[in-house]
């Protein structure tokens, strides 16, 4: 039976605490239905679509997604010391590498774009769970791609003092959303990812809602599996749900070792390692 409360001490980091904790901006949603061809490179190719349909960000699920080539990182200890973590070499496995679950975070980077993609494929002679490297990974079958599209804010990789990371952060566009039906949020270290999307959630007046996201944890404590201990990790949320303001989420993550870890998180037992990417769009 699993514990309660975090499985891990607090994840210290080398830089000081900032002391804004999560950046939430409301955010206009609407559907997105994303062609791709053989040939195509998918960063470029889902970016595009993003940018045609009008949006400044864009959550898409990139289940059923066939590539070659492919790239992918895992989590991986840091080589010298001055983060945390870090991540493995790449690995690119040969033929083509099928998507089972998985999702893309589209933003910004200067002025270019920039995603940031987590998910479980499988391959000849194997599976993995990991990052995505989408700029090296090219389509080998078409596929239809769906989506949310989000006007009124955008991820932007910008640097982060506190972890030392590159990382994604929510940040408003333009004027302010007035019929906003969505929130988007970039979570900090040692918050509980249930507790703060309810609460953001709430602040949103969001309380019924669809949960999507990526990110890294510091352990995890699941009420229908056995707790993972790992505190250097990534994982993709397969399923979330928002219900009259409770939020019940069902993860997969990956640790150093390669071992991955799913179940329906517990409340309080699933702090952010190093961040998380979140969408909660209201239903």
């Amino acid at each position: 039976m699993s514990g309660q409360g975090p499985v891990n001490p607090p994840m210290v980091h080398p830089g000081a605490v900032a002391a804004e904790r999560v950046a939430e901006v409301p955010v206009r949603a609407q559907d997105l239905v994303i062609d791709l061809h053989a040939g195509q490179h998918v960063q470029d190719a889902i970016c595009a679509a993003v940018a045609d349909a009008g949006c400044d960000a864009a959550w898409v699920d990139v289940a059923g997604l066939v590539c070659a080539p492919f790239a992918y990182v895992m989590p991986a200890a840091s080589p010298d010391g001055a983060r945390v973590a870090w991540y493995s070499d790449t690995y690119r496995p040969d033929g083509p590498v099928r998507v089972s679950v998985g999702g893309i975070s589209v933003g910004r980077l200067g002025q270019g774009d920039f995603t940031h993609c987590h998910g479980l494929w499988s391959f000849s002679g194997g599976a993995a769970l990991g990052h995505m490297l989408a700029p090296d990974c090219t389509v080998a079958e078409p596929v239809t791609l769906r989506g949310v599209g989000l006007c009124g804010g955008r991820f932007e990789r910008l640097p982060d003092g506190e972890t030392g990371f590159d990382l994604f952060r929510a940040c408003a566009v333009g004027e302010p959303v007035r019929d906003a039906d969505a929130v988007m949020m970039t979570i900090r270290p040692n918050m509980d990812i249930v507790e703060t999307i309810e609460a953001v959630a709430q602040r949103h007046g969001i309380r019924n809602g669809v949960i999507m996201g990526l990110g890294s944890v510091n352990g995890a404590r699941f009420s229908d599996a056995p707790d993972m201990p790992s505190a250097i990790t990534e994982f993709i949320i397969t399923s979330g749900q928002l219900t009259e303001g409770a939020a019940q989420i069902a993860l997969s993550a990956v640790d150093m070792a390669g071992d991955v870890f799913s179940g329906t998180v517990q409340r309080g037992g699933v702090p952010v390692s190093i961040t998380a990417e979140i969408v909660v769009r209201a239903i």
